[in-house]
């Protein structure tokens, strides 16, 4: 699945054989399987965007009207275009399960509308299979959706159901729509030993090299667009969107790498660190002025039970913690003035919860059973403070669910790691291992954030807070 909160974050596929290797998504979709997936998703507060969808497709949107209940659902043509914004959900389900899994069952994927109500809109149904698309991202100006596929790239206007087809040259990859309407997208290629972000039209074609040699693909927009946060070996890198680093802003005592997890604002950046390749990852406030960037979370030990922190959202005058296991299980936690965490569950779950965004006195979650074996994903509302939940799409037991959920606002940086779980049937074996992902270290293994320093296993790519599956 690709989660894009934020998305996560989602990417384009490369297919060989018929199952996905390189997963490019979060911000933000799930995958399982033996390849690389991202994701990324980290979100305190949400962005309000531009014109709705209608407006985008060269109509003039509908008059208001009321949005649905919880649990209703509802036609394309009953949006509220206008009512969009803070709140309000795009995602992707999906109640089938893979051709390469013991038991497969072909399904149409649908992609929703939620609203901050919990009714959902229909706005797209693709033709039965067992291999779905995967939702990656929602452009900013409200109107389209950017899903990947076996096939070439697919566009989907929301407000019409029309669907455009492109593929990037060459061996590029799709990150995301480029910021603030998505008139562009942001990739990435490998060219010879280089790794390149990039600009491309939304017709395909290459529109700029934006950092010509990069360590990670690890990049978000600013909500103006203007500039991105790209990670780098010993901070955060501030890159043009014409192209070309604008400044690198050092983080003290990192020698692991960096990778940002959003724009907590126009000024600063919020990035998780690892102050040694073997260092359980840190947060990190870091100004785009270069002033000296101020630790958000404390270094956590090994007798720490938080594995690592890779995102942070304010709720009511709290901040909970999004942790990530070297396993791959997100955790979340609680973290008082006095810095000692406390571990946040969360009912009717099995304590695999991605954080995708957060709103009100609720964090929007992403809730899956088990990344080592077959499980299936949700989508809910939970008050961390009540722990009241409010459903918004409930998964049946042995289905994969939810592929993609970006929600409405700033966007959200990829998060890349590979997860392998001892004991793990022939295509998930591997050795535990989390590490900021360099793209070079593609073709074999990628890690992420967490304790194991030896090589991933199997890949996982999160996008906006959810993990992609394939």
């Amino acid at each position: 699945m690709v989660w894009n909160s934020y998305p996560g974050p989602g990417y384009r596929l490369a297919f060989r054989g018929g199952r996905p290797e390189v997963a490019m998504t979060g911000k933000g979709g799930w995958l399982r399987g033996n390849s690389l997936a991202l994701a990324g998703a980290l979100a305190v507060t949400l962005a309000s965007s531009g014109s709705a969808p209608a407006a985008a497709a060269g109509r003039r949107p509908a008059a208001s009207v009321a949005s649905l209940g919880a649990g209703q659902t509802g036609p394309r043509s009953a949006v509220p275009w206008r009512e969009v914004g803070p709140g309000w959900v795009l995602a992707e389900y999906w109640p089938g399960r893979y051709e390469w899994e013991a038991k497969p069952r072909a399904a149409a994927a649908t992609l929703y509308l939620i609203d901050p109500a919990g009714g959902r809109y229909r706005l797209y149904r693709w033709p039965v299979t067992k291999n779905p698309p995967f939702l990656v991202d929602w452009s900013g100006d409200k109107s389209r959706a950017l899903v990947s596929s076996s096939g070439p790239l697919e566009q989907v206007v929301l407000a019409t159901g029309k669907i455009s087809r492109f593929r990037l040259p060459g061996e590029a990859q799709v990150i995301a729509y480029t910021r603030p309407s998505g008139q562009g997208l942001l990739g990435w290629r490998q060219v010879g030993s280089r790794t390149q972000l990039a600009r491309y039209r939304l017709t395909g074609e290459l529109a700029k090299v934006l950092i010509s040699d990069t360590s990670t693909i690890a990049a978000v927009y600013s909500s103006k667009g203007s500039a991105l946060a790209v990670g780098g070996p010993h901070g955060v890198l501030l890159v043009s969107n014409r192209g070309g680093v604008i400044r690198a802003l050092s983080v003290p005592g990192v020698r692991g790498g960096c990778a940002p997890s959003r724009w907590r604002n126009s000024r600063v950046i919020l990035a998780w660190c690892r102050a040694a390749s073997c260092s359980r990852s840190r947060l990190w406030l870091v100004p785009v002025s270069g002033a000296r960037p101020s630790a958000l979370t404390a270094q956590r030990g090994r007798r720490s039970p938080d594995p690592g922190d890779i995102g942070a959202w304010q709720v009511r005058g709290r901040l909970y913690l999004q942790a990530l296991a070297p396993s791959g299980i997100a955790r979340i936690f609680r973290q008082p003035a006095n810095g000692q965490v406390a571990a946040v569950t969360v009912p009717h779950t099995a304590g695999d919860n991605w954080i995708l965004a957060a709103r009100g006195p609720r964090l929007l979650l992403a809730a899956e059973q088990d990344p080592c074996d077959d499980s299936n994903t949700s989508l809910t509302w939970f008050n961390p403070v009540t722990r009241r939940e409010q459903m918004l799409i409930r998964t049946p037991h042995a289905l994969a669910g939810v592929l993609g959920a970006v929600p409405y606002g700033q966007p959200l940086a990829p998060i890349f790691f590979a997860v392998g779980c001892a004991g793990a049937s022939t295509k998930r074996a591997g050795k535990p291992g989390v590490d900021i992902a360099d793209l070079r270290q593609t073709s074999s293994a990628t890690r992420s954030a967490g304790d194991a320093c030896g090589p991933g296993g199997v890949g996982k790519r999160l996008r906006g807070g959810v993990p992609a599956r394939h």
